[in-house]
């Protein structure tokens, strides 16, 4: 099972409290998936790909309405690859009043989102149990919510951004998507909606990548190191076979002599393990300074026998 479905079968366990909350989720999935049937809108409906999301519709309509006349149908698609689920409040006279309670939510003045959070918080997870789906956290951080209603997009888009989330919004395939691409705001989300399992994956993996990339990191930079530091270390070397070819290292200064041996002796210690093998021991400062004058005078051969 995919992380996604892990998700989406937690949160279809959560039912509201609160009896306002309830009919903001339920409203996420009529504007998402509901419409009212029938020449005298006598059905109402409810349609999901879920049997999970089917059963959380039918439990909310009878917490909010006792003895409720409901029927769940079950279709399968041609290919047979895929379910349509149908909740049906069966008489008009209940299916005008869930469709009456739903379109009287309290909505902020102006704003497309509920007043209250505890409702806006219903209603997201209501939107994302109905055509959401998240990544696996493994792969990449993304979270979405497609609609082929525009208003309803809007609903879930101001909603989002009334908790100062930076949901985004694009068109794909004549459906509009609203989306969460930041691992934070993500997190964020699904503790709202109260995905506190999948918070807890999501957070786990997480922190495993950031260890995986600071080790990565932390190797690429000492390679990067190993290998500088390496080069520099043959390129003293050859100025030094350079000296030792035409000058002779004996008439170089004491100092000098003794950098060069030991830089010919370790090739691959650093200048201050060099330092620290002189008689007496020297700076690393000293010791790059008689690198320096090392492949200075090198530099010279080279200009005079080129």
């Amino acid at each position: 099972m995919s992380f996604s479905e892990d998700t989406r079968n937690e949160l279809a366990r959560v039912v509201p409290t609160a009896r306002c909350c309830r009919l903001a989720e339920l409203s996420a999935f009529y504007d998402l998936d509901g419409m009212l049937m029938g020449t005298d809108n006598q059905y109402l409906d409810f349609t999901t790909s879920s049997l999970q999301v089917a059963r959380k519709i039918l439990t909310l309509l009878r917490s909010l309405y006792p003895g409720i006349a409901t029927q769940v149908l079950v279709m399968r698609s041609r290919s047979r690859r895929t379910q349509i689920c149908t909740v049906r409040v069966l008489k008009s006279a209940e299916a005008q009043k869930v469709y009456q309670d739903l379109k009287e939510l309290d909505y902020a003045e102006g704003q497309p989102y509920l007043r209250k959070k505890c409702c806006r918080r219903a209603y997201i997870r209501g939107a994302f149990l109905g055509h959401g789906s998240i990544t696996n956290p493994e792969r990449t951080y993304h979270l979405e919510i497609s609609t082929d209603h525009s208003h309803a997009a809007a609903k879930v888009l101001a909603a989002l951004h009334s908790f100062h989330l930076d949901a985004g919004i694009v068109q794909r395939k004549g459906s509009l998507v609203v989306y969460l691409k930041d691992g934070d705001q993500i997190v964020t989300l699904l503790n709202l909606m109260g995905a506190h399992q999948a918070l807890l994956h999501f957070e786990n993996v997480r922190v495993l990548k950031d260890v995986r990339n600071q080790v990565n990191r932390l190797v690429n930079c000492e390679t990067a190191n190993v290998d500088k530091t390496v080069k520099a270390a043959m390129s003293q070397i050859e100025a030094i076979r350079l000296i030792e070819e035409h000058d002779g290292l004996d008439q170089l200064h004491p100092k000098l002599r003794e950098v060069a041996l030991l830089r010919q002796q370790y090739p691959y210690a650093s200048l201050k393990e060099l330092g620290d093998m002189c008689n007496p021991p020297m700076s690393k400062s000293g010791v790059n300074y008689r690198i320096r004058q090392l492949k200075a005078r090198a530099a010279e051969i080279a200009r005079l026998y080129s």
